[in-house]
């Protein structure tokens, strides 16, 4: 795979920084240009050009949750009626799935919409309008499995467990809609006007609100599909330990998970 592209003739190659991922849905790179020197006052210095920042860890993060909440309805109706250990052992699953969800756009909702509106010109707002009207959507489908999860943990029948899987399809297909929109709208947006701090807070966040337990299983779903340049940088800010130890564990942590819910170390 070539490192450069000539996207304008009569212009330098654009060499790919760590801010350009292949889309393999588009077969093409999504490149976003660095940020241009920022204007100054006449008579003062120009102030220098920066990087974008490396966004790439938010999709790593989106890859897993949309494979696993596809996942979900076919473990589900795998569980036949009367099942009540196969059903606790899925519907873990499925808390841990609703959980890091409902924290992922918490995290967004608090660290970095707001940041975004103070700084978007006019003509993008509505981009985030949309995007905060999705997470509305996602809320109350949260509320909507959770609501069929009860009833399915408590009589494991088909009836509950026809409603479970219902809700679960409509929720990943709005979860699917949302996360498309904002890796093409949001994103880039968020690379080039936001900064590094500000970024690392959204994932530390993330991080935080996930049970230390848990830590090594979140961590293996995320390396299932994840680029590994990407995966080292989640961890570069973790003790010594855990940043050596932990991409050795978490993909036989999840490859366990996977065989309990799935049926298979590689759903």
């Amino acid at each position: 795979m070539n490192t450069t592209v000539n996207q304008n003739p009569g212009t330098a190659p654009h060499r790919h920084t760590r801010s350009c991922w292949w889309n393999p849905d588009q077969a093409g790179w999504v490149c976003v240009p660095t940020v241009p020197t920022v204007p100054t006052v006449p008579g003062t210095s120009a102030a220098p050009a920066r990087e974008v920042v490396d966004v790439r860890d938010m999709l790593v993060v989106h890859t897993a949750l949309l494979r696993e909440f596809r996942l979900a309805p076919a473990a589900v109706d795998r569980v036949v009626p009367g099942a009540r250990g196969r059903a606790a052992a899925v519907d873990r699953h499925l808390g841990l799935l609703c959980d890091l969800l409902h924290h992922h756009h918490a995290g967004e909702d608090e660290l970095l919409w707001p940041p975004l509106r103070d700084r978007l010109p006019r003509s993008a707002l509505d981009r985030l309008d949309a995007a905060e009207e999705q997470h509305a959507g996602l809320d109350a489908a949260l509320d909507a499995v959770a609501t069929a999860r009860r009833r399915w943990r408590e009589r494991v029948d088909v009836e509950t467990r026809d409603a479970l899987t219902a809700a679960l399809r409509t929720l990943h297909a709005l979860l699917a809609e949302h996360l498309d929109d904002e890796e093409r709208t949001l994103l880039p947006l968020a690379a080039t006007h936001l900064t590094t701090a500000e970024w690392e807070a959204v994932g530390a966040a993330g991080a935080a609100a996930v049970p230390r337990s848990q830590l090594p299983l979140v961590f293996g779903m995320f390396a299932y599909e994840g680029d590994p340049e990407v995966l080292a940088g989640m961890l570069a800010q973790a003790p010594a330990l855990p940043r050596v130890l932990v991409p050795l564990v978490a993909p036989r942590v999840y490859a366990r998970r996977a065989l309990q819910v799935h049926g298979t170390t590689r759903p």
